[in-house]
């Protein structure tokens, strides 16, 4: 979705100072963004990502928590990330998507089965497990494009972990492994109760999603999670605790040694994070649907091992559930809007996407409410800071060249041209700037005296600002609300976006105001003019 370069918003944007430099974050939460394009810390984001973590310091965490367990099982997570980034550099796919670790984290999780399910006592055995990791991280690219071939529409459902469900079952087949129920033979001391095994399988629950066993590494999991993101950790760990107090309460019982090592608690984490706070907006309606995802993710699982029982569950319940529920909300709450496997972030970030789009969008409808009305002289105008007053009369003072007090359309087009190419200077572009500059003087207009004083150039510049320090958080946040993807808002994506945002759907008189001469919809540059404008 991109802003056309003539639009309102675009060229009266020249008449800001530029962006100050971004400071760079202090912190952990700075190191990841400071180098961003080192093939080192992508290699890393490829660990995290499998929990929908973004941050390269998390996965040094999770290479950590590998090495806790077994430097074997670190050397083969290496291997399937290698194999599957390796794959997507040879078929040339986008290396965006490679450096923010999508093609490599299915393959990480290859490389933890193979070391947790797949016995090496025999010299001859390492290669052959080595070789299938490697083999296996390259299948999952190639499952991850193919599946991208397929399913490519906004709203479509995100391939997540089942590439790896797939290979590891296959190579469990092939293979034969000698031991039987190589996950679940996994033994803890007596776990002494309900509350001990909740508490001893929520670290475990986390440790588990990388088939990690052991306590220390399930804390560092843990660990991982909290310092990029506090919210996942805690939707994880309410998802977590639901799928196994869930576990508990199933007919067929599940034994306290399982709930305790976390076998009945990472599916319901990872559904938890996923549809709580990464594919859709943190809030009330979105945790209540991951809560009772967590709980059907883990009914599945023991529905799946009734069935199944010679193969490991995997993170197939986890898939299936984000699936449906994604599903069901797209069409019994169409409030809640996903965004795509390549838009995932951590829920903190989400959470402000869309508290920047609620606070725009609600000046929006306040200004389009008080225009139709034509009460926008009695409301009165908005202070403005003292430092914004002060730029704002600055330029205003540069701007009024003949120092009469109010701007004239000439005056409005001299500070603009200098910032326009030179292809302007024709009479059909002096034509369509002249035309877009009144619409613009018209709307600063509040009072309706046809000038346009200090005051209302004041306002204009206040709504300008807050929409450029908005407008990166904002067309994110709108990108999945278009759902046919034409790259236009009709009518039904408008009401689908307020209703998202706690508004009703706009009235006849306000979609006659919003929608003028756009039967087909508002492309982005005209709605973004909208909220500059009304």
């Amino acid at each position: 979705m991109q802003i056309d370069n003539h639009s309102v918003f675009e060229l009266l944007k020249a008449l800001l100072p530029p962006t100050p430099p971004a400071r760079r974050a202090a912190g952990f939460a700075g190191f990841g963004k400071r180098f961003a394009s080192s093939p080192w810390l992508s290699s890393l984001r490829s660990f995290s990502q499998v929990i929908f973590i973004n941050h390269p310091l998390s996965g040094a965490l999770l290479l950590m928590a590998f090495l806790l367990v077994s430097p074997w099982m670190a050397l083969l997570a290496g291997v399937g990330m290698a194999a599957a980034n390796l794959t997507s550099r040879l078929l040339g796919l986008a290396s965006t998507l490679r450096d923010q670790g999508i093609h490599g984290f299915n393959g990480v999780l290859v490389g933890c089965a193979g070391a947790s399910l797949l016995l090496t006592s025999a010299l001859s055995r390492v290669g052959l497990v080595v070789s299938l990791v490697a083999l296996g991280g390259s299948l999952t690219t190639l499952m991850l494009e193919l599946w991208s071939g397929c399913f490519h529409r906004r709203g479509d459902p995100p391939v997540l972990t089942l590439p790896f469900c797939l290979v590891t079952w296959c190579f469990l087949i092939l293979v034969s492994p000698p031991s039987p129920d190589p996950i679940e033979s996994v033994q803890i001391s007596a776990a002494g109760g309900t509350l001990r095994a909740l508490l001893l399988g929520l670290p475990h629950s986390f440790g588990q999603v990388f088939l990690c066993s052991g306590l220390a590494s399930g804390v560092l999991v843990l660990l991982a999670v909290v310092i990029a993101s506090p919210m996942a950790a805690a939707l994880g760990a309410s998802g977590a605790m639901v799928g196994m107090v869930t576990a508990f309460t199933l007919s067929q019982g599940a034994d306290q040694a399982a709930v305790a090592q976390g076998l009945w608690g990472y599916n319901g984490l990872l559904v938890a994070i996923a549809l709580g706070g990464i594919f859709h907006a943190p809030g009330v309606k979105s945790l209540l649907m991951a809560l009772a995802g967590a709980g059907l993710a883990t009914l599945l699982q023991a529905v799946q091992l009734s069935l199944i029982s010679n193969l490991p569950p995997l993170t197939l319940s986890f898939v299936l559930t984000t699936w449906l529920l994604q599903r069901l909300a797209r069409e019994g709450v169409p409030a809640l809007i996903p965004v795509s496997l390549h838009a995932v972030v951590t829920p903190e970030e989400h959470r402000k996407r869309f508290l920047v789009a609620r606070e725009l969008l609600g000046r929006f409808r306040c200004n389009l409410r008080q225009r139709i009305a034509g009460t926008a002289q009695a409301v009165g105008l908005v202070p403005l800071s003292p430092s914004l007053q002060k730029r704002a009369q600055h330029l205003f003072q540069l701007l009024d060249r003949n120092c009469d007090g109010s701007l004239s359309l000439d005056e409005l087009r001299e500070a603009l041209l200098p910032s326009r190419s030179s292809d302007v200077a024709s009479d059909q572009s002096q034509s369509s700037l002249d035309s877009q500059l009144k619409a613009t003087m018209a709307a600063m207009d509040f009072d309706g005296d046809g000038r346009i004083d200090s005051a209302e150039f004041s306002q204009l510049i206040q709504r300008l600002q807050r929409l450029r320090e908005g407008e990166e958080r904002l067309l994110l946040y709108l990108l999945p609300v278009d759902a046919n993807g034409d790259d236009r808002l009709d009518r039904d994506e408008m009401a689908r976006l307020l209703k998202s945002l706690g508004q009703p759907p706009l009235t006849a008189t306000e979609q006659s105001l919003v929608f003028v001469d756009q039967e087909q919809g508002l492309r982005w540059c005209d709605f973004v003019d909208r909220l500059l404008l009304i």
